[in-house]
C-alpha cells in the first residue's frame, strides 16, 4: 500500500527525447535490439519515479499538474480507470517538480480502510531514511502508536499526533501521493473518513509538504463533499484519456526506442486504430507492448506480425493468462486456491469490481495460493505496492480476464455484503471503544449498532461462499448461518468476529446466568421465535416432521412417593430434550394423515377439533393437549419415521420421567439440586403468567444432562395411570399422571417426585408433553 523513492531529476532529458519520433534522433533507423535489455514497458503496473526516462506522451499533462501543485500544494488528479493517473504523478510530476525545487522526497500511500494507520506506517518506515533531520524520538513515537494501534478513535488520535510530529521534523520538501483515494470513501467507515479530514487539514498547514490525490472520476462528488467545494476546485486537475495521435505514438514507440529497439510503423498504425476504437485501452496497450518486447525480433524489434500472433488488443489478456489457465487446468486443486485468492484481491463497490491490497504474508501461508501469486506476478498480473503487500496490477484485469470477470459476476453480491459488514463492524467498534474510554473486554450483545440476525446471516453465508469452505453438520443448531459462523469464526479478524457473532448465540449466552431476569428470558424466547429459532429439537426437519433431539438415559430404578410407593425399573431409553413445541405439534395437525386420520385413535377419544392454540408461538410448548392427543401424536410420528421396532415413540412413564428429573441416582429434589431456586424455572414466582419458549432455563436442567424444562413451564403427560401406575395400557377414562409443574404452580409442585393427575380426555392451558424413544409398553 506504500511506495517511496527519492524523486529523480529528469536530467537526461535530451537523451530521453532522442527516442521520440519527430525529435532529434541520433540513432540510425533499424538499429539492432540491445541483447538483454530490461523491459521498458511496465505492463499493467504503474510507472515509478525511477522510470521517468521511459514515461512518454504525457509531457503537457505533467507540466500542467506541476504548475498547479506549485500554486496550491494540493492537487486532485481525477480521471476514469485506465487514464494513467498514478503513473502521471509518479513518473511525470515527481521528477519535474524535483527539478523545480532542487530536492524532493516522494512517498506513496493508499488509504485502504485504515487511513490513519496506513499513513503512519509509510511515514515511520520510509521517511526517516530520506531526511536526516528526523530524530529517533519521533520515529519511536510513530512505531509505538502503530504497535498499540486498534480500531478505536483514541488510537487514531495517537497515530495522527505521531505522524504530524514526524512530518514537522523534515528538512527537505516532500510530495505525498495518496493514491486510489476513492478507497477512503469505499473501504473506510464514514466516521473515520470524516476524522481523517481533520488530519488532512493539518497536513495542508505543514510547510514544504505537497499533497497529490488520485481518484476515479465516479467518486468526484464524494471528494468535493469531503474536501469542501473551494478547496476541491482549487486542486482539481481533470485527466482525460490519451487520444491524441502524437501522444499515443510516443507511448507506443518511446520506451522501446529508448532502449535501442525499433518499432514497426505498421504496428504503430494498428495500435493507434485499436486504441481509438476502445475506451480505456491504455492499460491493454501497455500489457501488449510489455509482452511484445519480451518476444521482440532481434533485428526488426516490435512487429505487426508478432502483434497479430498474440491475437491483437482484444485478446491480449487472454494471451497473457494462457499459461496461468494451463497451470490451473493441469492441477484441479489450484482452481479452489484461485477462487480464494480472488476473494482476497477483489471486491465490488457500487456494483463495480475493484481491486484490493492485501498482506502478502497471509497469502503465503497457503502453499497453493502462494504458487498462484508467483505465477500471476510472473505474468505481470500482480504488483507490489511495497514489500508487505500485493494487489492486481490494474483494474483492467477485473473486466478483461474472463476467469476473473466471471468470478466477480458470480460473487458480486457476496463481495458487496462483505465490504458493508467490514465497514459497519469498524464503525461499531469505534463507537463502543469511545463510549467505554477504551476497547472493553466484556460482551456487547445489547449494543444498539450491532446488527440483528436478519442482517448477520446473509453476510455469514456470503463469507462462507467466498471462503469455499464446507460447513459441517451442527449437532446443536439447524440454521446454515450459524453453521457458517462456526466454520469461519477462527478465520475472522477480531472486530468482524465480535460484530458478526450471531445474535442467537449472544441471546442464548444470556440464559446461562441466574442474573438474567424472567422477563428477559421471555423476550429472548420471543426474539428467537421471530428470527426462526435455530436450535435443534425445537422445530421441524427438512422433511417437515418434528425435529427431535434425543438424549440418552442410562438404566436405573425409581420409587414413587405417596400411596403408589412402588419401585420401578428404568430401562435405557432416549428422551426428547424439549417438550413438544407448537411448531412440531402443528405438523401433526396440518398433515393430511395427521390429527384427523382415524388410524392414530384406536382405543382413544378423538375430538372433532384440536385444543385451542394459546400462546401459539412456534418455539413455545404446545398446550391444551389431552393425553389422548399426545398418544395419537406419538403413533403418527412413529409411523412417519418408519419405526417398527424394537423402539418407537411414546409418552414416558412417570418413573422414566422422574429418573431423568432427579438426576438419576443423585435423587435431587429439583432437577438442579436440593434447594429451590426461583431463577431456574418458569413458575408462579416468575410472574410471567404464561408459557415461554422451551429451553429458556438451561441451568434448571439436571447436572450433566441437557434435558430442559423438567420443572415449570408446562405439566407433562406420562403414559401410565395415576392410581395404578403399573398400568400403561391404552384405553379407558381413568386419570393419567402429570409431572413437572407449570407456569402457574408453586415450588412444591415443581419437585422431581411430585405426582399429579388429570383426565386423559381433558385439556388445559398448562399441560403439554414430551416423548421418549423406547420399547413399546401398550
Amino acid at each position: 500500500m506504500t511506495h517511496s523513492a527519492a524523486a529523480p531529476s529528469p536530467s537526461n532529458k535530451a537523451a530521453r527525447q532522442t527516442a521520440v519520433p519527430g525529435k532529434n534522433q541520433t540513432d540510425p533507423p533499424g538499429q539492432r535490439a540491445v541483447d538483454g535489455a530490461a523491459n521498458p514497458y511496465p505492463g499493467l503496473a504503474a510507472f515509478k519515479p525511477e522510470a521517468h526516462h521511459l514515461f512518454f506522451g504525457r509531457d503537457e499533462d505533467s507540466e500542467r499538474v506541476v504548475a498547479r501543485l506549485a500554486e496550491t500544494r494540493l492537487i486532485s488528479v481525477i480521471g476514469r480507470s485506465g487514464t494513467g493517473k498514478s503513473s502521471l504523478v509518479a513518473a511525470g510530476v515527481v521528477p519535474r517538480f524535483a527539478e523545480r525545487l532542487g530536492q524532493l522526497s516522494y512517498l506513496r500511500c493508499e488509504p485502504q480502510g485504515s487511513p490513519f494507520h496506513q499513513l503512519a506506517d509509510v511515514l515511520g518506515r520510509e521517511l526517516p531514511g530520506k531526511d536526516s533531520a528526523i530524530g529517533h524520538q519521533a520515529v519511536d513515537s510513530v512505531q509505538r502508536a502503530l504497535t498499540e494501534a486498534s480500531d478505536s478513535r483514541q488510537s487514531e488520535e495517537r497515530l495522527a499526533v505521531a505522524s504530524l510530529a514526524l512530518l514537522r521534523q523534515r528538512k527537505h520538501p516532500l510530495l505525498l501521493l495518496l493514491d486510489q483515494f476513492e478507497e477512503l470513501f469505499t473501504l473506510t467507515p464514514v466516521a473515520c473518513a470524516l476524522r481523517f479530514r481533520q488530519l488532512f487539514g493539518a497536513l495542508l498547514d505543514i510547510d514544504d509538504l505537497y499533497l497529490a490525490l488520485t481518484l476515479r472520476s465516479e467518486f468526484t462528488v464524494r471528494l468535493m463533499e469531503w474536501l469542501g467545494e473551494d478547496l476541491f476546485r482549487a486542486s482539481l486537475v481533470a485527466l482525460e484519456p490519451v487520444s491524441g495521435e502524437a501522444q499515443l505514438q510516443a507511448i507506443v514507440t518511446g520506451p522501446a526506442q529508448a532502449c535501442g529497439v525499433p518499432v514497426q510503423a505498421e504496428l504503430v498504425s494498428t495500435l493507434l486504430s485499436a486504441a481509438r476504437a476502445s475506451k480505456g485501452a491504455l492499460p491493454l496497450i501497455a500489457l501488449t507492448l510489455e509482452r511484445m518486447f519480451e518476444e521482440r525480433d532481434a533485428r526488426q524489434g516490435l512487429t505487426l506480425a508478432a502483434y497479430e500472433r498474440m491475437g491483437g488488443l482484444a485478446s491480449i489478456v487472454d494471451t497473457a493468462a494462457a499459461g496461468i489457465e494451463r497451470l490451473i487446468d493441469s492441477e484441479p486443486q489450484l482452481e479452489l486456491a484461485c477462487a480464494r485468492l480472488f476473494a482476497e484481491l477483489a471486491t465490488v463497490i457500487d456494483e463495480v469490481p475493484t481491486r484490493r491490497t492485501v498482506e502478502i504474508a497471509a497469502l503465503r501461508a497457503d502453499r497453493q495460493i502462494s504458487r498462484l501469486v508467483d505465477a500471476l506476478r510472473s505474468q505481470g498480473f500482480l504488483s507490489d505496492p511495497d514489500d508487505q503487500h500485493v494487489e492486481f496490477a490494474h483494474e483492467t484485469l477485473l473486466t478483461h480476464w474472463p476467469r476473473l470477470r466471471q468470478w466477480c459476476a458470480r460473487y458480486r453480491d457476496s463481495l458487496s455484503l462483505r465490504r458493508q459488514a467490514k465497514m459497519a463492524a469498524r464503525e461499531w467498534w469505534q463507537l463502543v471503544a469511545q463510549e467505554a474510554g477504551s476497547p472493553p473486554a466484556g460482551r456487547h450483545g445489547s449494543h444498539p449498532q450491532l446488527w440483528s440476525w436478519e442482517r448477520q446471516k446473509p453476510v455469514l453465508l456470503a463469507l462462507l461462499d467466498l471462503s469455499h469452505r464446507a460447513a459441517p453438520a451442527d449437532a446443536d443448531f439447524c440454521d446454515p448461518g450459524i453453521a457458517a459462523w462456526r466454520t469461519l469464526a477462527a478465520h475472522l479478524d477480531k472486530t468482524l468476529h465480535r460484530f458478526l457473532r450471531p445474535e442467537p448465540l449472544r441471546l442464548l449466552d444470556e440464559l446461562a446466568s441466574d442474573e438474567t431476569q424472567h422477563h428477559r428470558r421471555e423476550e429472548i424466547g420471543l426474539r428467537l421465535n421471530q428470527m426462526g429459532d435455530p436450535r435443534r429439537g425445537v422445530g421441524l426437519t427438512a422433511e417437515g416432521l418434528p425435529d427431535i433431539v434425543w438424549i440418552d438415559i442410562a438404566a436405573g430404578e425409581v420409587q414413587l412417593e405417596g400411596k403408589a410407593s412402588e419401585v420401578f425399573v428404568v430401562e435405557p431409553l432416549r428422551i426428547s430434550r424439549y417438550p413438544i413445541t407448537w411448531q412440531q405439534y402443528g405438523a401433526f395437525l396440518a398433515a393430511d394423515d395427521g390429527y384427523r386420520d382415524r388410524r392414530w385413535w384406536r382405543k382413544l377419544v378423538q375430538r372433532k377439533q384440536p385444543g385451542e392454540t394459546r400462546w401459539g408461538f412456534q418455539n413455545h410448548p404446545a398446550i391444551n393437549i389431552a393425553w389422548s392427543d399426545a398418544v395419537a401424536f406419538c403413533r403418527w410420528l412413529s409411523e412417519r419415521l418408519a419405526l417398527t421396532g424394537p423402539e418407537l415413540i411414546r409418552l414416558p412413564t412417570e418413573w422414566e420421567w422422574q429418573w431423568v428429573a432427579q438426576g438419576g441416582p443423585m435423587q435431587r429434589k429439583y432437577p438442579w439440586g436440593s434447594d429451590w431456586n426461583p431463577a431456574r424455572a418458569n413458575s408462579h414466582e416468575s410472574g410471567t403468567g404464561r408459557t415461554m419458549a422451551v429451553g429458556m432455563y438451561p441451568l434448571g436442567a439436571p447436572e450433566g444432562e441437557t434435558v430442559a424444562d423438567l420443572a415449570g413451564n408446562v405439566w407433562e403427560w406420562c403414559l401410565n395411570e395415576y392410581e395404578h401406575p403399573g398400568n400403561t395400557q391404552i384405553g379407558g377414562d381413568i386419570s393419567r399422571t402429570l409431572r413437572g409443574g407449570s407456569w402457574l404452580d408453586f415450588p412444591g409442585d415443581l419437585r422431581a417426585a411430585k405426582r399429579e393427575e388429570f383426565s386423559p380426555d381433558d385439556r388445559d392451558g398448562d399441560i403439554g408433553f414430551r416423548v421418549v424413544l423406547a420399547a413399546p409398553l401398550e
